[in-house]
């Protein structure tokens, strides 16, 4: 039987005597597009692999726990670009070519800014087609095979991600799940927005496989990690990756991220950075030991007469692989650090808005779900029998979320 808390105890720490509750957060485009492998598709030949997939991933999600709250975060086409208006190299491998604007008043760009980005880019799109045509040529037929095969892949994805999206976001109203959707904010900066004003008796599991939202793990926020089938919690997060929280973000400043086109220290590594500092692995480290440690280094090549290796020196001045326009550290920094999220001012009233509201379940219905699976072909889920028992873990979601609203407003 679980002991009284005392009334002494309960009034200096009044969040004991508050029952935890759970909340969801999806990272939905990561989520998504593990989905769009499922090649499921209907009678017209319409593909919805990825919809049924990710309401199945959804549904496994909420028989772990009871959840108070269900979020869903998307990206938009353009969202990022405030990240770009500070690296303008920021996911430019993804074919990301974002036009610089005015943010909230914050950045306006003029005529020949705009000029100098259009003839970039051209030179750009010219030169890796060149060196695409190049690798092809030089491919074995086993290895364009595959290249093959991962081009449908991509093909199915590109054609269907954002139909499939739009068509989830829709479900969601009547799912009683909470979507957060602006075309500049970034799904990242909502999450990170959200754990950073959470309840202090809230307790939050984040689903994604994107390692940058480790950042925010704390003793009542983890990460599900569906790659590897984990929740990344602050109790066996170094034991499972090798270095503390807190180095997730020192590690990305100077090593940068090949998948947003991020760039690191030139002539680093992950291991090389691991050989300098190996304290990683045990503690916190901030960027200036780093810096220290290298230049340790170089004094100490100089006295013995040899010359500095040049990653040690680059490490010291921020030489990186990539452009940029200002201090490399600060720089990534900003675009990295998780703990300082970029939101617009609409995309941080929308957050605060929803927030803990009661959702009004006038309009939403179960009956106007069926009708819409009904009217996108989703044939796994078009018998009534295969409707009702898929999706019990959900009603008990707009169950919960009803008693809210109603106890909301009978106050």
């Amino acid at each position: 039987m679980t002991q009284p808390v005392r009334q002494n105890i309960k009034e200096l720490h009044p969040e004991l005597s508050t029952k935890p509750f759970f909340t969801l957060i999806i990272d939905g485009n990561n989520l998504l597009r593990q989905c769009m492998a499922d090649t499921k598709v209907n009678s017209d030949g319409i593909h919805y692999g990825g919809i049924f997939q990710f309401l199945l991933q959804i549904k496994l999600m909420l028989k772990d726990y009871q959840y108070s709250y269900v979020y869903i975060v998307f990206d938009d086409s353009e969202s990022g670009i405030l990240r770009y208006n500070l690296y303008n190299e920021y996911k430019a491998n993804r074919d990301k070519n974002y036009a610089k604007q005015v943010i909230d008043g914050e950045y306006e760009s003029d005529y020949w800014k705009r000029l100098n980005m259009t003839i970039k880019c051209m030179e750009k799109a010219i030169y890796n087609k060149n060196k695409k045509k190049e690798r092809e040529e030089s491919l074995s037929d086993e290895e364009k095979a595959l290249k093959e095969e991962r081009r449908k892949k991509k093909y199915i994805v590109d054609e269907n991600f954002e139909r499939e999206r739009n068509i989830i976001m829709q479900y969601c109203e009547e799912l009683f799940i909470r979507v957060l959707f602006d075309n500049k904010t970034e799904g990242d900066d909502f999450i990170a927005y959200y754990t950073l004003h959470k309840k202090s008796e809230e307790r939050i599991v984040i689903v994604s496989s994107d390692q940058d939202l480790t950042q925010l793990i704390t003793p009542t926020v983890s990460v599900y990690d569906r790659r590897i089938k984990k929740y990344l919690s602050v109790k066996n997060f170094q034991s499972i990756k090798g270095y503390p929280i807190e180095n997730v973000l020192i590690k990305k400043i100077f090593c940068g991220d090949t998948s947003d086109n991020i760039g690191n220290i030139k002539g680093l590594s992950e291991n090389r950075l691991m050989e300098l500092m190996p304290e990683i692995a045990e503690r916190p480290v901030s960027v200036n030991e780093v810096k220290e440690r290298a230049q340790k280094l170089i004094d100490e090549r100089v006295e013995q007469k040899k010359k500095p290796l040049q990653w040690h020196e680059n490490i010291v001045n921020g030489v990186s692989n990539k452009k940029y326009d200002g201090d490399f550290y600060e720089i990534n920094e900003k675009i990295i650090d998780l703990k300082h999220p970029l939101l617009t001012k609409r995309a941080e009233n929308d957050i605060e808005s929803m927030m803990y509201a009661p959702l009004d379940p006038d309009g939403r219905s179960f009956e106007n779900l069926y009708e819409m699976i009904k009217r996108d072909g989703i044939e796994d889920l078009i018998n009534p029998n295969s409707f009702s028992s898929f999706f019990i873990p959900f009603k008990e979601l707009s169950e919960r979320e009803k008693s809210k609203f109603k106890a909301e407003m009978s106050e």
